[in-house]
């Protein structure tokens, strides 16, 4: 019966019905208060609905119950890292990482929490494990190259933009933020060339390249005007 409602939620969960997902591991906890998966599930049901202090109580019951459950110490540090609970997540994030040593989802969003703390050495470290992991996560590559934008090593960091848009080549965020570094390079050119490639993914980078003062150097050029309009 259980595992019924919990399947069912899955199923509802992969179709994006959120709601009746819930509902349905609701009713798997009703009918088992110790299922830890259930547990699991709804707390991604509640955070991919923004719903995040409700979301980290439902990863603690699933720990409480499982103390070895390294999805759950993982999304629990996603989530506490998007509340800027930074240290709480490296915490959360540590725990999977010890459960569970070549669990890549671990290492690349500690790398995250590590970059936010300025700890940018320890957050590259973490990339390049994730990417040991899954040579082809092109999220590992942008936030290497952004780490690396961030310590002023702009040519490491449109190193491992390059290799993100290599792997996926439509993502206009890596592209955008590829020429905000040709532009601290004081390269133009490419930068104007990378927006164009930006905007052809995603034509609603348009405002946002209107609006970022990182590119701000280009607003009264010609060519990035007839791209933006």
């Amino acid at each position: 019966m259980v595992e019924d409602f919990v399947d069912q939620g899955l199923k509802l969960e992969k179709h994006g019905h959120l709601d009746q997902a819930l509902n349905n591991y609701n009713q798997a906890l009703e009918a088992d208060p110790n299922n830890a998966d259930a547990w699991f599930y709804r707390g991604r049901i509640l955070s991919r609905t923004d719903q995040f202090e409700d979301a980290i109580q439902a990863y603690d019951n699933a720990i409480l119950i499982k103390a070895d459950y390294a999805k759950a110490w993982c999304n629990k540090g996603i989530v506490l890292g998007v509340l800027d609970r930074d240290e709480e997540a490296l915490q959360a994030l540590d725990q999977s990482i010890k459960l569970a040593p070549d669990f890549m989802e671990a290492w690349y969003n500690r790398g995250l929490a590590l970059r936010d703390l300025g700890r940018y050495d320890e957050a590259l470290a973490d990339f390049d494990q994730a990417l040991k992991i899954k040579p082809d996560n092109n999220d590992a590559w942008f936030s290497k190259g952004l780490t690396y934008k961030i310590m002023g090593r702009y040519d490491e960091s449109l190193a491992a933009m390059a290799k993100a848009l290599e792997l996926y080549s439509d993502d206009g965020e890596v592209s955008l933020e590829k020429a905000k570094v040709h532009l601290l390079k004081n390269q133009a050119k490419e930068a104007l060339s990378s927006i164009a490639k930006a905007i052809e993914a995603d034509d609603d980078l348009k405002e946002a390249a209107k609006s970022d003062e990182e590119l701000q150097a280009l607003w009264e050029s010609a060519e990035f005007k007839k791209l933006v309009s």
